[in-house]
C-alpha cells in the first residue's frame, strides 16, 4: 500500500474490533519506525465496509532515531497508542 522503499523496523500491527454508537467497527493500527528520515509513524486504517469506503482515520509522525529501540502498544480501552523508548513514553490519542 505504501511505496516509500524505505526500511522499517520495530513494527506493531493490531486489529481492533468493537461496538460504538454507530455500530460495529474494525480498524487496523500500524506503528513503525523508518530509516533515513528517523520517524515513528502510526496509521489507523478503517477496515469495515467495502474497499471503496475504507479510509485512513488517523496518522501521526514523530521523531525517532533509527538506532534506538522503540516499542509500540495500543491500549484498546482508551484508544491510546503508547511508544516506549530510551527517551521516555509517548502517548498518542488515536481514538
Amino acid at each position: 500500500m505504501w511505496k516509500t522503499l524505505l526500511d522499517i523496523g520495530d513494527a506493531t500491527i493490531v486489529i481492533q474490533r468493537g461496538l460504538d454508537s454507530q455500530g460495529e467497527y474494525k480498524e487496523l493500527v500500524i506503528g513503525y519506525k523508518t530509516i533515513n528520515i528517523n520517524t515513528y509513524n502510526i496509521y489507523v486504517q478503517d477496515l469495515s465496509g467495502s474497499n471503496q469506503n475504507r479510509s485512513t482515520l488517523a496518522r501521526h509522525e514523530s521523531f525517532q532515531l533509527w538506532e534506538s529501540k522503540v516499542s509500540g502498544l495500543l491500549v484498546t480501552h482508551s484508544k491510546d497508542y503508547l511508544t516506549f523508548s530510551q527517551t521516555g513514553i509517548n502517548i498518542v490519542a488515536v481514538g
